[in-house]
């Protein structure tokens, strides 16, 4: 009995404890790989290598680039640095995109 007393006694001095420590801040801004899209991929679907060109590395996609207008397909789409390669590429054919700030028709 003095055993299961403990143990309940060290668990909620555990939760207790947990309960006045500060969470780390966040800094709120992810850094994404971002790629020109080839006309024709929908909007969250995978983007295949062939048909994602880098385009540069931020928290906001970079000016320039193709003209974006529309909304059925992909055309600045942002990616992981987990999903890309040392080379920019797509590290395959299956990689759905992190964000997408500007799709076309």
């Amino acid at each position: 009995m003095k055993t299961k007393i403990l143990g309940i006694l060290a668990v909620a001095i555990a939760l207790a404890a947990s309960a006045f420590t500060t969470p780390k801040a966040s800094t709120g801004h992810t850094n994404y790989k971002w790629f020109n899209i080839t006309d024709g991929i929908a909007v969250d679907a995978t983007a295949p290598q062939a048909d994602a060109s880098y385009f540069g590395d931020g928290t906001m996609p970079p000016s320039g680039g193709q003209s974006c207008s529309g909304s059925a397909n992909q055309c600045v789409s942002g990616f992981l640095p987990s999903q890309v390669n040392g080379s920019d590429q797509l590290i395959n054919n299956s990689q759905a995109p992190a964000q997408q700030p500007s799709t076309q028709d």
